[in-house]
């Protein structure tokens, strides 16, 4: 399969470093400027630019676009409205979203054994199939223009981040170097990633709160009162979160009650 991946971020060159390594096809990477036999030729025509250019990109795009390409965007809070104009040349066009953070273009994440979210015609969804077998990746077959799924994705994606970012500054108070305690908290995200995907949720919840310790809590509260003023309203605000999938994985009523009321004190 030819593929063409139009621009250099972040997605684009993670996309293009797992696909080139796939000897079946041929990856070509392009910038703001491409060449119209790149996409004359191509099978599948990937727009990994930024959310606002995408319908700007595909109308470009759609001038030289084989009829039976497929076209194929990244955005996970857009639908394939953008696309129309490929669309309209015979394209099959769709949304293929890799779940993965991409936090900066000098260090792509491998995409080995994440999942891409793709939705789109029946044709569109068969060539995102095709490219994420191709990334070792697996895919579901969703709708994402919804911007409740690009809400799901951040919730723990960027939560994650800025949980331990406040973790972070809790450790560095109590005399930790600022880059160890970055990768102490990185290797701890790391492992309850992996729970969760070997284990599922509720099951890869650990913890006081899931073991139903109200003591732990309270002691937790007193400390981070002493320690900083932006820890302790983080703590509270997720506490009555981690409660709920507790509950889900067992904890009783009474105990999760104490655990909520002990927040208020």
């Amino acid at each position: 399969m030819n593929i063409l991946i139009i621009g250099r971020g972040r997605v684009g060159r993670a996309l293009h470093r797992s696909l080139r390594s796939h000897e079946q096809h041929a990856v070509i990477a392009a910038g703001r400027r491409w060449k119209p036999s790149s996409v004359q030729r191509a099978d599948a025509v990937i727009l990994a630019v930024p959310d606002g250019a995408i319908e700007t990109v595909a109308e470009r795009v759609a001038r030289d676009l084989s009829p039976s390409a497929t076209v194929l965007h990244c955005a996970g809070a857009r639908g394939t409205g953008e696309l129309a104009s490929c669309e309209r040349r015979g394209a099959a066009v769709g949304v293929m979203h890799p779940l993965v953070s991409f936090p900066s273009k000098r260090s792509n994440p491998s995409l080995r054994g994440t999942t891409f979210t793709v939705g789109g015609s029946r044709r569109a969804v068969a060539t995102s199939r095709r490219l994420a077998l191709a990334c070792d990746a697996r895919i579901v077959v969703a709708q994402t223009g919804d911007a409740s799924y690009h809400a799901a994705a951040a919730l723990v994606a960027n939560g994650a981040a800025a949980l331990a970012f406040v973790s972070v500054g809790v450790l560095e108070r109590l005399g930790f170097e600022k880059r160890a305690a970055e990768r102490a908290r990185g290797g701890l995200l790391k492992s309850v990633g992996g729970n969760g995907q070997s284990r599922g949720v509720p099951g890869a919840l650990t913890g006081p709160i899931a073991r139903g310790d109200t003591e732990a809590v309270v002691n937790h509260r007193h400390a981070l009162r002493r320690v900083g003023r932006d820890a302790l309203p983080a703590y509270d605000a997720v506490v009555p979160v981690i409660v709920k999938c507790a509950r889900a994985a067992g904890l009783s009523r009474v105990k999760a009650s104490k655990i909520v009321g002990a927040t208020r004190e």
